[in-house]
């Protein structure tokens, strides 16, 4: 079933709640302040069965300025508005602000119902609907239909409701594939039940025993209960208004303004990115760097708009900006965001965000300028491809993408084959642009070319210190590794990265110290020497450097912590073990050690060599034969 949310706008006084309460029988004023003044002062909500038996949640915003923030909470995730105009009235000042809202919000839906017909006569009336047309011209609710009723009387209602029935029908419901959030715009304790937040879900489904993120504060949260309209019920879905009992946060924990959604799938941000709109009604330029207050779902903080060109902004213009917030809020790509001048309070502008993590500078203006242009032109698509780009060298997954782009897992997966060469997939779904592609074989280049600078005659650098010289993670530094030797961009050697094709080569010096280090090894035979002890046999300013040399040419094999041995002897003593094991299947340090004619001062470090390279296998105090006997 398709689930929708209807929103009202409207001047104070001028029947919003009335409307409601005539066409649900709900009262939607519940603080007694508000049945005592009647007026709204918070959001307000009701369910709404329409004559083809579609169901919608209705949703009752405040008129009067002073509440005005209260009202943008309300208005996140309104599929369809009724502006509401009081006959005795016409257009108000808060008419014109909530329009100015829901065209910078970019509601596409809506009609116009004319309240409180029963008071005036067909002349006003008249006079009120050509006051409405100058109103919404150019606007979304140009054309739009234009309701007469009555609140007292009920003449119209039955119009009223064929009317929104006939454009949810054309209406396209919210995503339930994407993955699940919910704005929070109410937090209370219930006896028995401990926490309960309500919001309207904007994406995905949420099923009883779901597992959630509560942000910006990083809480992990389980759903003990869900009522969607005070009706328990095991999941909720996209376009409706629910109420989660959750288990794991106290309600001392939970505001207005904080975000439930799936874990992972979106993270705080203090700044970000995007095109804002000065209404061409604001009196005065908007400067670089002005103090503003920004609402963006139901979360309501105090932020500075920086122009990423030009120190000043005219009404009715638009342009990119970075906005810095003094809080951490929630938003995705895509999102709408509000903005109202810090004092007084006016709505003056809004636009949509395009990165939701924004750290530019005005020094790069141009690049930034760019990049968010490609971003709001691109599609999906283009968006996909600007990320990974981003990103550098670090590869992402289709889950990061989706976390990242704001757009289903699903959505990424079918995009990301038609970005052609621009990207590149590596090992394990992860997936990279292909700069960042080519920026990870320069800097592996260059740490190469420094290394060898230091140490000639290495064959190559240890792959854990170069994963940790780059920065990268385990699993992405492999999969970039995979993707570059295959592409012939370096060799990878066990445990070792080289540059393709490099041999080290001895100069008369060093090879002479190499005879000399061979000659010593061999004599000493399965009694190994340090590496300590071999510098002091065989002096020379390169002779540790050679020692390596040898050992990563296969001539000789380090064994425990520090001692050196020659290959031909390691391999004799493996043999003599193995051909022990055949005949007894078990061999003990001191059996080794005689069949070596050693000390078990090196018997043992070779023995645990042995166990490491799965020839032998240790049980108690013995050896078995191990996998690679």
């Amino acid at each position: 079933m398709k689930h929708y949310i209807i929103g009202t706008a409207g001047h104070v006084d001028h029947g919003k709640s009335a409307l409601i309460r005539a066409l649900t029988g709900v009262e939607t004023d519940r603080l007694p302040e508000e049945r005592e003044r009647g007026i709204s002062i918070d959001i307000g909500f009701a369910r709404l069965v329409l004559p083809s038996g579609r169901r919608a949640g209705v949703i009752d915003v405040p008129g009067h300025e002073r509440f005005v923030h209260n009202m943008l909470a309300g208005i996140t995730g309104i599929d369809l508005v009724v502006l509401v105009v009081a006959a005795d009235e016409g257009v108000m000042p808060q008419t014109r602000e909530h329009l100015d809202i829901l065209r910078l919000l970019e509601i596409q839906k809506g009609l116009v119902a004319i309240t409180k017909i029963d008071l005036v006569d067909e002349e006003m009336l008249e006079l009120v609907e050509a006051d409405v047309a100058d109103a919404v011209a150019g606007t979304f609710l140009e054309g739009a239909p234009v309701c007469r009723v009555s609140s007292v009387t009920g003449e119209g209602l039955d119009e009223l409701l064929r009317t929104l029935d006939a454009l949810l029908e054309q209406t396209e419901p919210k995503d339930t594939t994407a993955f699940a959030r919910l704005p929070i715009d109410r937090a209370f304790v219930r006896p028995g039940f401990g926490t309960v937040v309500t919001g309207t879900l904007v994406g995905g489904i949420v099923r009883q025993g779901d597992r959630l993120e509560l942000l910006p504060q990083g809480i992990e949260v389980r759903v003990r209960g869900l009522q969607v309209h005070g009706e328990p019920v095991e999941q909720a879905q996209a376009g409706q208004r629910v109420a989660i009992n959750l288990a794991g946060v106290d309600r001392s924990e939970v505001r207005r303004g904080n975000v439930l959604c799936a874990p992972g799938a979106l993270r705080p941000t203090q700044s970000f990115a995007g095109r804002l709109h000065l209404l061409e009604s604001w009196s005065r330029e908007l400067k670089h760097g002005e103090r503003v207050h920004l609402h963006t779902g139901t979360s309501e903080v105090l932020a500075r708009v920086l122009l990423l060109e030009g120190e000043a902004l005219n009404p009715g213009s638009s342009a990119y900006v970075q906005v810095k917030l003094e809080e951490p809020v929630v938003v995705g790509r895509g999102d709408r965001f509000i903005i109202r001048s810090y004092s007084p309070v006016h709505t003056i502008g809004g636009g949509m965000v395009i990165e939701p993590h924004a750290a530019y500078k005005r020094s790069q203006a141009r690049a930034a300028i760019a990049e968010l242009q490609a971003k709001e032109s691109g599609g999906t698509g283009g968006v996909i491809a600007e990320t990974l780009l981003r990103a550098g060298m670090t590869p992402l997954g289709l889950d990061e993408l989706a976390r990242r782009t704001g757009v289903t897992v699903e959505a990424v997966r079918a995009e990301l084959p038609a970005l052609g060469p621009d990207v590149r997939e590596l090992e394990g779904g992860l997936w990279i642009h292909r700069r960042g592609f080519g920026q990870f074989c320069q800097a592996v280049r260059a740490e190469l070319e420094a290394f060898y600078g230091r140490y000639p005659l290495r064959s190559g650098l240890g792959k854990e210190e170069l994963r940790r010289k780059l920065g990268l993670g385990g699993r992405e530094f492999a999969a970039l590794l995979s993707a570059a030797e295959a592409a012939g961009e370096l060799s990878v050697q066990r445990d070792r990265v080289a540059l393709p094709g490099r041999v080290p080569t001895l100069n008369a010096a060093q090879a002479k110290l190499a005879e000399q280090l061979r000659s010593a090894i061999a004599e000493a035979g399965y009694s190994p020497l340090s590496v300590a002890e071999l510098k002091a046999r065989v002096p020379g300013a390169d002779t540790e450097e050679v020692i390596i040399y040898l050992v990563e040419h296969g001539e000789a094999v380090r064994v425990g912590a520090d001692l050196i041995i020659g290959a031909a002897a390691l391999e004799e003593a493996v043999r003599r073990a193995r051909e022990h094991l055949r005949q007894h299947g078990r061999i003990t340090v001191a059996e080794f050690r005689d069949l070596l004619g050693t000390s078990r001062k090196y018997a043992l470090p070779l023995l645990e060599w042995m166990d490491e390279q799965r020839i032998t296998r240790r049980v108690g105090e013995e050896r078995v034969a191990g996998p690679q006997a």
